[in-house]
């Protein structure tokens, strides 16, 4: 092989070596670990405080969704317009799987708002759980048969 040949071989390779190591150190997935429980992050966004505003009648949430990032610091704001006592309660998603994981993925305890006073509003301040999906939310109180539930996505 002739020697320029040879230079333009060891440059184009030593490009691709480059390039692979830039990516590799470039790659979104910081937070990887060895923890088979630990789920990866599907939008790569994390850590994203939010301040949100929520709504209860006697006979809906509004909004009827709310999402936030995943690990996120939350403050919540429950407002009751209705004419009963209402509250703020976060199901717990399932999680099932076979490797000894957590099967269910929850909300802090101190996500929950015990029942407001009518024209009464209370803020609370959490954060949302790493596990993304969409978890249910409602009202707790007794009389809220009728009360529609909302969904909470944590995305």
């Amino acid at each position: 092989m002739k020697p320029l040949v040879l230079t333009s071989l060891f440059r184009r390779g030593a490009f691709l070596l480059a390039t692979a190591a830039l990516n590799f150190a470039c790659s979104s997935d910081v937070r990887k670990n060895d923890d088979a429980c630990t789920p990866d992050d599907a939008d790569g966004i994390i850590d994203e405080p939010a301040t949100l505003l929520l709504t209860v009648s006697d006979t809906e949430f509004a909004p009827k969704i709310l999402a936030a990032q995943n690990t996120s610091e939350i403050t919540l704001t429950l407002r009751n317009d209705g004419t009963t006592p209402h509250s703020f309660v976060v199901d717990c998603l399932p999680t099932p799987n076979n490797d000894g994981c957590p099967t269910e993925s929850c909300f802090p305890s101190d996500s929950k708002i015990d029942p407001v006073p009518p024209g009464e509003s209370v803020t609370i301040l959490f954060e949302t759980p790493l596990v993304e999906g969409i978890y249910d939310f409602h009202s707790d109180v007794a009389e809220d048969t009728e009360l529609t539930p909302g969904q909470f996505i944590i995305q």
